[in-house]
């Protein structure tokens, strides 16, 4: 394993200007990730329950396509409905034991979008697919994908519990305040507080912040729901409400953050699109309502929001193995990495991992590791044991995926 310690970047709250995206939790590329970790974690738990091991599957290509519907001030009307796609490799049985992968998922669906819309009656405009595409290859042992027994499945595992895939993954030891305040204003919006205050919006809600030195402008889109706004002005008075709620608690939030780069001004910026006549309207409080679509990999990073001048892999962490997919695995062993060095020398860190296709997941080929920190001989003893620590935990992974509860993991920001 390469390991390279440089000075070569700077913490995010010291840069001039930054900038940072959150997509809310209803939103279709949202709703997407969730539902992939989550039929990951019931497939893997059904497994481990009746069968003592984790047959092999993966589903980061999860798919739904909105519904088309007429919607107008007042209500709507559902005309074709939403289609909730399942692709992937995924293990159908173990010997003569036959896994429910349509139960599972169907599970999966009636479990996470209720909770992340607050709203249950999409369940009745939804269709489900599932394309597996499991077969057997020359690239593992044949037990790897049509186990004959759980014997099997943990023998393969005994020797190609190895990473599955060439990637690089990255993670920092901390977003910037443009994420932080992106990520909190979501959160508190789509919460269930919120909702209770406010059962007319919806949870498909945008949330971006740039930051010019000192200076911040936030940019929200906040749905409400078609049938509890009857007019155009209704819907602004309601907007006008809860621009003011988004006020104080973007007051509150600058109050609380610990930042190195405390604001002097802000200004805030709300439904951007509207005309009059024309708002945000969306059934069951998502665009996935009214004709939008959601897909693996498009919504938030694995940190819980977009940073376009972070550095960023292309890997999809939603729906992949928990036990060996690395772009999974590498992706939250960076972030903690990052976070472990900040927590033990005070320095920003951003940690990137290449590895290749079989190498032991403990034992990536390269490791890069950036700080905004001189590196002396003192710090590049600190940061080797910090990068000998986790990923000697890289196995171990496997079980926090598992048990994962994926609603309050978004809403509550660990994505460490």
């Amino acid at each position: 394993m390469n390991i390279v310690i440089r000075k070569a970047c700077i913490d995010p709250d010291r840069m001039p200007f930054d900038a940072a995206e959150r997509k809310g939790i209803g939103h279709p590329d949202s709703l997407a990730d969730l539902l992939a970790d989550a039929f990951s974690i019931g497939y893997s738990t059904w497994c481990r329950d009746r069968l003592g091991v984790v047959p092999n599957h993966w589903v980061d290509k999860v798919n739904l396509v909105g519904a088309a519907a007429e919607v107008r001030f007042g209500g709507f009307e559902v005309v074709k409905p939403a289609d909730c796609y399942l692709f992937g490799k995924v293990t159908e049985s173990v010997g003569t034991v036959s896994i429910p992968i349509e139960a599972i998922f169907a599970d999966a669906i009636e479990t996470i979008l209720p909770a992340a819309l607050g709203d249950k009656r999409i369940l009745e405009h939804l269709r489900l697919h599932v394309n597996n595409t499991s077969g057997v290859a020359t690239d593992h042992d044949p037990q790897f994908y049509r186990p004959s027994a759980s014997a099997g499945v943990a023998s393969v595992l005994s020797t190609e519990r190895v990473a599955n895939d060439t990637v690089i993954c990255t993670g920092a030891s901390r977003v910037g305040l443009a994420g932080r305040l992106a990520m909190k204003l979501e959160s508190y919006v789509t919460g269930p507080d919120f909702r209770s205050a406010w059962p007319a919006v919806g949870t498909d809600v945008k949330v971006m912040v740039v930051r010019v030195g000192t200076q911040l402008d936030f940019t929200a889109a906040v749905p409400f729901h078609p049938e509890s706004v009857a007019s155009w002005q209704d819907y602004r008075d309601g907007l006008a409400a809860v621009e003011a709620a988004l006020r104080s608690q973007i007051g509150r939030l600058l109050a609380d953050d610990p930042s190195t780069t405390a604001p002097t001004s802000w200004s805030l910026h709300l439904n951007t699109k509207d005309v009059p006549g024309r708002g945000y309207l969306a059934p069951f409080g998502t665009s996935l309502g009214k004709g939008d679509c959601g897909v693996v990999g498009r919504g938030n990073r694995y940190s819980g929001v977009i940073e376009p001048l972070r550095p960023a892999s292309c890997e999809a962490a939603a729906g992949k193995n928990p036990l060996h997919h690395v772009g999974k695995i590498y992706s939250a062993l960076c972030a903690d990495a990052a976070c472990r060095i900040w927590e033990q020398t005070g320095a920003y860190a951003e940690v990137h991992i290449a590895a290749r296709n079989g190498h032991p997941l403990q034992s990536p080929a390269h490791v890069l590791v950036s700080l905004d920190a001189d590196v002396d001989v003192r710090m590049t003893a600190a940061v080797h044991d910090v990068l000998r620590m986790t990923l000697a935990g890289a196995v171990a992974y496997a079980d926090r995926f598992i048990t994962t509860d994926l609603i309050a993991r978004f809403r509550g920001g660990d994505h460490g």
